[in-house]
């Protein structure tokens, strides 16, 4: 059987693109073809926030260590208010010793001192102690013993209980430094020490 040749034909559903047509090219200063042309498409604006989600974490985790941080920072504030006020105290303790007895100044330096050791130790601890037992407690929180040797043994320990001259302190500074050098052991706390 012979094959018979069928005359050539474009299949079914192929359609031939139509040639355009050509026409002159626009006169100068002809518009139309600008006029049929269509706008840019810009891009819509990005939104204001969150630009990501990784900076959105971050921030929140930024905000939250500087909430931490600043709530650390009033505590310690808070926790130092009676350092301030004591430091204070000792600083008016020191513009009054000239006009004091000795005696007096002595008691007015334990009281304050004996104020402060109550707020960082147990009450039974410190409230019985007086004279030399006070003076070694005191010593307890520094690295060498200032209120036990020396002139501030004197005037804190059992010896100002004896009969002494009513005059003023004489080592009013070597007491207030003692006193500073004590108040900076405890200013967050009980030094751990003791």
């Amino acid at each position: 059987m012979k094959r018979r040749a069928l005359p050539w034909r474009p299949a079914a559903g192929l359609l031939l693109a139509a040639t355009p047509s050509l026409r002159a090219a626009p006169a100068p200063g002809d518009l139309t073809v600008l006029n049929g042309l269509a706008d840019i498409a810009e891009p819509p604006e990005p939104g204001a926030w969150p630009p990501n989600l990784w900076v959105l974490g971050l921030t929140l985790a930024g905000l939250g260590l500087t909430a931490l941080i600043l709530s650390r920072l009033w505590q310690r504030h808070q926790r130092r208010r009676p350092y301030r006020a004591a430091l204070a105290e000792l600083a008016e303790w020191e513009r009054a010793v000239p006009s004091r007895s000795a005696g007096d100044a002595a008691a007015t330096l334990t009281a304050l001192l004996r104020r402060v050791a109550l707020l960082h130790y147990p009450r039974d601890q410190v409230a019985s102690l007086s004279g030399t037992a006070f003076a070694a407690f005191l010593d307890q929180a520094l690295e060498t013993p200032t209120f036990t040797q020396g002139s501030a043994a004197e005037i804190l320990g059992d010896a100002r209980y004896a009969a002494r001259p009513s005059g003023p302190l004489g080592c009013s500074a070597e007491l207030a430094e003692a006193a500073r050098g004590w108040l900076n052991a405890h200013r967050d706390g009980a030094p751990r020490r003791v």
